[in-house]
């Protein structure tokens, strides 16, 4: 994201434009995020989905970022990522309208967000 303000801070995080690993990387994370959430949608019901979908990401974050030789920490900040994704996608899931059966307009709550895997 560009901002104004990216000149006075220290190291990478000065220039406005983001590098290819960055891109990659969310790319990447996003890939996981959906793919998991599309595989828990076609397994079926499940008493907890969010726990169940967590976990996928986890691990499916932990074999793409060491198949691609990445240290650590940036798995754990890409896992972290990932889980905000998830976490403003129920969000906003929820925050939809939904018609209840007198045709007025509802906001449903999110099944319980488990905690991210441990």
């Amino acid at each position: 994201m560009l901002t104004t303000d990216r000149e006075c801070r220290r190291g990478g995080e000065r220039f406005a434009m983001p590098t290819l690993g960055e891109i990659e990387g969310k790319l990447i994370v996003s890939e996981v995020v959906a793919a998991n959430c599309l595989r828990q949608l076609l397994a079926g019901p499940e008493a907890e989905p969010l726990s169940s979908i967590r976990r996928g990401i986890k691990q499916s974050l932990q074999k793409r970022c060491k198949k691609s030789g990445l240290c650590g920490e940036d798995t754990d900040a890409a896992m972290e990522y990932a889980f905000q994704l998830l976490d403003a996608a129920v969000e906003a899931v929820a925050n939809q309208p939904k018609l209840d059966s007198n045709g007025r307009e509802t906001v449903h709550q999110p099944d319980r967000v488990a905690a991210p895997p441990q």
